[in-house]
This record gives structure tokens, sequence and C-alpha cells, in this order.
């Protein structure tokens, strides 16, 4: 089985007509990218289910800024990913992204997003400006553990002072697992840490210590230098190195479709590991593409 654990679907982002600086062969900044396309790109490339992340313009608002975006320039979200998934329950699995604590009651929308069907959660410590250790997030994260909703963690865009920094995170993130051991975590771009520098080194050692942390590759460190030069030597590079430090069994493929579609065809993207990554042995190989990221689930339901 392939799993890709992080996907999206939209309506659009970034505007190409209001952003002139963006080119339209990014094709989400002008047309809809709907779960009947992503379900049309799983067939082409062979791929079963997938990580199916909603988010809207207010929890990622943080990051559109620093790029010099508005609140109006992403529609997509809750209401809109649920109506995909509803349609193709068995493929598209859905986590939502969480709320701020200090403004919102979480526990009751992570208690109804249960409800609705969601199979994890997401979060955006960095957007929200919230320490992983913040009581009122260990509250909401020990009524996720006791749903059996594993969670997923994006430490993107961050600019200390304005944000805390990827050491502080680091440092942080024990203090979530140890106090929520049953837990399963997933950083995704592993940690957001370029796997061939030396930032990843304390993402690798945490990832080798707690047994319910584990990484997604998509966009590994936030770096994606390759173009379009398939196979994508350099994210191959990335890759072979995550495997010295952390082992096939805690990585996870993913791709973080739509929003490099402009970089690889979506079957390219399976192709790179199925066909070119040799440093993967046939079960290593299994385990990346899918079977981690099942075993992830399996340990959520069981918490």
């Amino acid at each position: 089985m392939i799993i890709d654990t992080e996907t999206h679907i939209m309506q659009f982002a970034r505007p190409a007509r209001l952003n002139p600086h963006m080119s339209m062969t990014k094709h989400y900044t002008w047309h809809e990218h709907p779960a009947e396309l992503l379900i049309a790109e799983m067939d082409a490339a062979g791929v079963d289910t997938v990580f199916c992340i909603s988010y809207d313009a207010e929890d990622i608002w943080w990051g559109m800024r620093q790029r010099g975006f508005s609140i109006e320039d992403f529609a997509g979200g809750r209401k809109y990913t649920q109506l995909g998934v509803r349609d193709f329950p068995d493929r598209l699995l859905w986590f939502n992204t969480l709320k701020d604590p200090r403004k919102y009651d979480l526990p009751a929308l992570i208690e109804q997003d249960k409800k609705d069907g969601v199979t994890g959660l997401k979060i955006f410590p960095g957007f929200m400006g919230i320490d992983l250790d913040d009581p009122k997030l260990i509250e909401s994260l020990e009524v996720a553990t006791q749903l059996g909703l594993p969670l997923l963690i994006s430490f993107e865009v961050l600019r200390p002072p304005a944000t805390r920094s990827l050491s502080e995170y680091c440092e942080q993130l024990p203090r979530l697992l140890d106090r929520l051991p049953n837990l399963q975590v997933c950083l995704l771009h592993a940690g957001c840490a370029d796997p061939m520098t030396p930032a990843i080194e304390p993402i690798a050692a945490l990832t080798r210590q707690y047994p319910q942390l584990y990484l997604s590759t998509a966009y590994p460190g936030e770096v994606w230098d390759d173009g379009t030069e398939y196979p994508f030597a350099n994210y191959l590079g990335r890759m072979k190195r995550l495997v010295e430090l952390v082992g096939p069994d805690k990585m996870m493929w993913g791709t973080d479709w739509p929003w490099f579609e402009h970089q690889f065809k979506y079957p390219q993207a399976v192709d790179a590991i199925r066909l070119h990554a040799d440093f993967f042995d046939a079960a290593g190989r299994q385990a990346f593409l899918g079977g981690t990221a099942a075993t992830y689930l399996r340990k959520a339901s069981e918490s």
C-alpha cells in the first residue's frame, strides 16, 4: 500500500490575478484542486490513500503574511475538505488543523472533528505563536489522545524572535512527548530541518529516542532545489541521509500536493522512490511508501 502523508484540496491559493508576481504555472493560483482531481492523480500514480489536511486562511495567515500575502489569498478549509473526503472516505483520510486553544474551546472542537470523521490533527505552532508545552495545548492534546487521533506538527516559516526558533521547539518537544506518551506525533517536512545540514541532528536524535515520533518528508527541510530535473537527485540525497539517521521505519513519504505540482508530476513523486531510491531495500521502501504511516495510524487508534 502507498500512502501520501501530506496533501490538500482547495479552491485557490495566492491567486495570480491579484498577485502579479505569482506564475500561472503554479496551478493553484488560478484553478480549483478538488477531491476528484486528487483522486485522479492518485490513480495515475498508483497511490492508495492520502492524508488530506485542511486549513483555512486564519490558520495559515502568519505564513502568508511573511510571504507578502493577505488573508483573502487562500480559499479552502474544514468544510470544503469535508465535502471531498465524504465522497472518498476510504482513500482521503481527513486531518484538520487545530485552532489556538487560548482563543477557542479546542477540546470541544476536537471532539466535534472526531464526530465528523477526522482521522488526525495538525498544528502550526509557529503560526499560532504557541509553545508545545502550553497547558491549554496539552489539555487539548490529551483529549485527542483519548480519542485515538494522531498529530502532525509543522514548524514552517519560523522567524525568531517573532516566533520560537526550531532549536527552542526541539527543547519543548520532549516535554510534550513525555507528558503524552501515547500521542503519535509526526513532524512534517522532516521537522523543517534540511537533512543535509547539522540542523537535522536534534530532530533525528529525538526521532530515534521517542518510539511515537516520526518524520514525514514532503518538501524536506523546507528546501526544494532540484527544479524539475527528474528523478530529483538532491531530494533523493536528503532521503538517503534520513535513512542513515533514523531508518525507514520512522519515515513517511509525502508530496504536499498541490503546492509543488509545478516541480513534478504526481507519478514522478512516487517513481523517484519506487524506481530510483536504491538506498532502500525492499522492506525499507515498503515501509517508507506506506508501512510506517499505517503503523502510525494503527498505534494512534490503539492508544
